[in-house]
């Protein structure tokens, strides 16, 4: 499985499930979906564990975790 997918998996398989037939685009807002800071700190620990990359804490704004294409980038940034 690819590291988008693992994260899309997560987020709405786990943090905000969402049946797979209405799960949204890459680019939606995931605070509008009810992302808040527990489920935030909870995918950071899993993108460090299951992909292998350290988002710094420091380098965390809500433009980078604010959907899937922001959290990716953020990820490239550091892979």
């Amino acid at each position: 499985m690819k590291d988008r997918e693992k994260v899309r998996e997560h987020v709405f398989g786990t943090l905000l499930p969402t049946p797979a037939d209405a799960r949204p685009a890459d680019s939606v807002d995931l605070f509008n979906l009810g992302l808040d800071s527990l489920r935030l700190m909870q995918l950071l620990v899993f993108v460090e564990q299951s992909i292998g990359v350290n988002l710094p804490d420091h380098e965390m704004t809500p433009e980078r975790v604010e959907s899937i294409d922001a959290i990716m980038d953020w990820i490239g940034e550091h892979q």
